[in-house]
């Protein structure tokens, strides 16, 4: 464990996210995406929180293991578990799970769905299905809509509780005519099918965080928001103004000034420029992840570059103009209000802010303010 580092996150600022949610979709259910240990921000504090506080009633998780342990940390809360993908549903074990403690199931494929509807003891349980309208990735192919409506009538079910799908590219500036709006006109010809046959759909979601930003997919029951209540834009072009839950900190250890063409650490990088190296003790073990290396980024207003590899426990940031706020024992945010904004850094990093913020590893205290 660290020491000198922590991830703190901000409890009030998911309230000011929460409330801006609902000013964009006032009239929208909420599904919750707590997946990945709530997108590393701790699943069990996050949950919480945001029952007793901000009135969530409906999570989604990713695998059976984690909605198992928000049942057993969290027994007392009167929530629904949505398992995304690692359902693990004809596995023995799993079935107790699902009956008895109202966890449900993100059927997605075709034996899956044949699997609860033969199975007595799955009578009651609600329906949650999900169609592949172009993400290609998890789903029940279009080509057994008629299929899964055939054998729901065969079965006498003349209701599904939810009926979703995925967005692909909605991170991307929406065009008419462009793969979301693709994917939407083909969902809404699964639901017009199901209507068609007599089913009742009385659910139905598609718009993740980047559909959101953009108002789009609203006219379904549900929303599903995952990242931009952690405070992070799906592209940095959103017009999205949440807050960044959490904020990043280690120590500087030692701070020096360097000539050009000196060789640093591992590879003996070279600098490239006069200039100053800040060492932070934080690196690859906490989740400042390995091809962050040789990255440009903007840090506390200066430019700065990860110089050489990141170590496991140290990292090296070149600046040509060392910032005031850095001195050797003091305080260093990789990402702050004040500092970096996390979905500029991301995009700097060459990644996302799902990584980021994912990979930041348990060796590093999380500390929670309200």
């Amino acid at each position: 464990m660290r020491l000198s580092g922590e991830l703190e996150i901000h409890l009030n600022r998911l309230k000011n996210n929460f409330s801006l949610l609902k000013e964009r979709a006032p009239k929208n259910e909420i599904i919750f995406m707590v997946k990945a240990n709530a997108y590393g921000h701790g699943i069990i504090n996050i949950v919480e929180f945001a029952t007793n506080e901000l009135g969530v009633k409906t999570y989604g998780v990713a695998s059976l293991g984690e909605a198992k342990l928000i049942r057993k940390k969290l027994p007392s809360l009167k929530i629904k578990l949505l398992v995304f993908s690692d359902t693990q549903l004809q596995k023995p074990d799993s079935k107790e799970l699902y009956l008895q403690q109202n966890i449900i199931p993100i059927i997605s494929n075709y034996s899956d769905f044949e699997f609860v509807l033969d199975d007595p003891s799955f009578k009651y349980l609600p329906l949650y299905l999900k169609f592949n309208t172009g993400m290609n990735r998890l789903g029940l192919d279009m080509k057994d809509v008629k299929r899964v409506i055939a054998i729901l009538k065969k079965q006498n079910r003349q209701s599904v509780e939810h009926v979703m799908t995925h967005f692909s590219s909605s991170y991307i500036p929406l065009k008419k005519g462009n793969r979301s709006y693709q994917q939407y006109e083909k969902f809404n010809s699964i639901l017009a099918e199901f209507k068609d046959a007599g089913i009742d759909v009385r659910e139905t979601s598609c718009a993740n965080s980047g559909a959101i930003e953009q108002d789009f997919g609203l006219e379904c029951s549900h929303i599903r928001p995952g990242l931009m209540l952690y405070g992070a834009k799906s592209s940095p072009a959103s017009s999205w103004k949440g807050e960044c839950l959490s904020e990043l900190r280690t120590q500087v250890i030692k701070v020096c000034e360097v000539k050009k063409g000196t060789p640093i650490g591992y590879g003996a990088h070279t600098c490239s420029d006069n200039g100053h190296l800040v060492y932070v003790a934080m690196g690859y073990g906490d989740g400042i992840l390995t091809y962050y290396s040789g990255q440009k980024i903007t840090l506390y207003g200066k430019e700065a570059k990860i110089l050489g590899r990141v170590n496991m426990d140290i990292t090296t940031i070149f600046f040509k103009e060392l910032p005031n706020e850095i001195k050797r024992g003091e305080d260093f945010y990789f990402w702050h209000p004040n500092v970096a904004n996390i979905t500029e850094l991301a995009s700097q990093l060459n990644t996302t802010p799902y990584q980021v913020f994912t990979a930041i590893s348990s060796r590093v205290p999380r500390r929670y303010l309200i």
